[in-house]
């Protein structure tokens, strides 16, 4: 229970973080303009998104998940795709396409792993109706973008890694830095899509820190097999 709650409030922190500096942007702010509140679920309405995702019992060894529910799947899912629903986003073309926030859409695991300054391991299992390769597209056409929620300005700035080998109908891995005055937050992505469903296995830490990517890898391949069905 201690764990989830650690993990949980890492990822309500994260999403706070993404609008967290105080300095103004230059420019016009009707440019901002608000992120899509939802994304189109798949059409394939027959998916059970609980089989096709892990269990806490796929962590690797050291990371303790639990699932995440209610609001904080909310929160996790919002800064899994760059932008907290209801922020705006400035240039308004790089605003993120927000992600399905039910529960018979998406399902997401989180877990703090050992050490006083590790990171959070999260699975997420989303169902979409876009290719993956419109969200590559839109990180090669905004790299660099700002948030701005309530007033609370963010830098987020998205560098595409080469994508897993592991076999998928559709791959991707990321690493997202978002800064905040003095703060930085630093998320790496891999991502696969497979019949409508997307997994993000993402690790999240403070600062500009480099990944446990054993456990980032090991993670990944179990979610990849997993939303194959």
């Amino acid at each position: 229970m201690q764990a989830v709650r650690r993990a949980a409030a890492v990822a309500v922190v994260a999403t706070v973080f993404l609008g967290g500096c105080t300095t103004e942007v230059d420019g016009d702010p009707s440019a901002a303009t608000r992120s899509a509140q939802t994304a189109p679920n798949s059409s394939n309405q027959t998916i059970d998104i609980r089989e096709r995702s892990v269990t806490p019992a796929d962590f690797p060894g050291g990371y303790a998940a639990s699932e995440v529910t209610g609001g904080q799947l909310g929160a996790i899912i919002g800064d899994t795709a760059g932008v907290p629903a209801g922020g705006t986003v400035d240039p308004p073309n790089c605003a993120p396409q927000q992600l399905p926030s039910e529960p018979q859409d998406a399902i997401a695991f989180v877990a703090t792993g050992p050490g006083a300054n590790a990171g959070v391991l999260t699975a997420l299992t989303v169902l979409v109706d876009t290719p993956l390769a419109q969200l590559k597209s839109q990180i090669e056409q905004c790299p660099t973008y700002t948030t701005d929620v309530q007033g609370a300005v963010a830098t987020v700035a998205t560098t595409l890694l080469p994508a897993s080998p592991a076999q998928s109908d559709e791959s991707l891995a990321f690493r997202r830095v978002t800064t905040s005055g003095a703060m930085t937050q630093t998320m790496t992505a891999l991502l696969s899509q497979n019949d409508g469903v997307r997994v993000y296995v993402t690790s999240v830490a403070a600062g500009q820190r480099p990944p446990d990517g054993a456990a980032l890898d090991q993670l990944y391949t179990t979610a990849l097999t997993r939303s194959r069905g």
